[in-house]
């Protein structure tokens, strides 16, 4: 094998031209076709603006600044802002400064067969997690449902409002 190797390389060392470099004509833009896409460009800036708007209406722990409310969770208001907003309606059952605990009950609530969730408000430098039922359409429904899990579960619960 070296002995081919050699055969091939040895003379083109020592025959005096040694390799000769290839001659490759330039190419031009004339040579490709090129597909340019000619449709605009996204107007980025109402998309920044959107961000900026949603960095300042949040802190640095992703709580909102109006609300108190963690972003993306359910917001829970008075009933009378409720009634005056004309929105959605769910019981609070419970609030805790402890997490475990509310998801405890709230994951006895969803085995009762109830839509129990959580949503977690700082009033101050205070984190309170939330258990509440619903929503509900009727503000009727959700005085009902208040009554009923006052007597199961033992608790002072409160009509309140539901948004995102």
């Amino acid at each position: 094998m070296l002995l081919a190797a050699a055969a091939v390389a040895v003379p083109m060392l020592f025959d005096g031209e040694g390799v000769q470099p290839m001659h490759l004509d330039a190419l031009s833009s004339a040579d490709f076709e090129v597909d340019r896409d000619t449709s605009p460009v996204p107007d980025m800036s109402a998309a920044l603006v959107a961000r900026r708007e949603l960095k300042a209406a949040i802190d640095d722990d992703a709580y909102a600044r109006d609300t108190g409310v963690r972003f993306g969770e359910p917001v829970l208001v008075s009933e009378s802002d409720a009634a005056a907003a004309n929105l959605k309606w769910a019981v609070q059952v419970a609030s805790f400064v402890r997490p475990e605990n509310a998801k405890a009950l709230r994951d006895r609530l969803l085995a009762d067969g109830y839509a129990a969730f959580l949503s977690s408000v700082r009033r101050e430098a205070q984190v309170s997690t939330r258990v509440a039922v619903g929503p509900l359409v009727n503000r009727d429904d959700a005085a009902q449902l208040k009554g009923e899990l006052d007597k199961l579960y033992r608790v002072d619960a409160v009509v309140v409002g539901f948004t995102y």
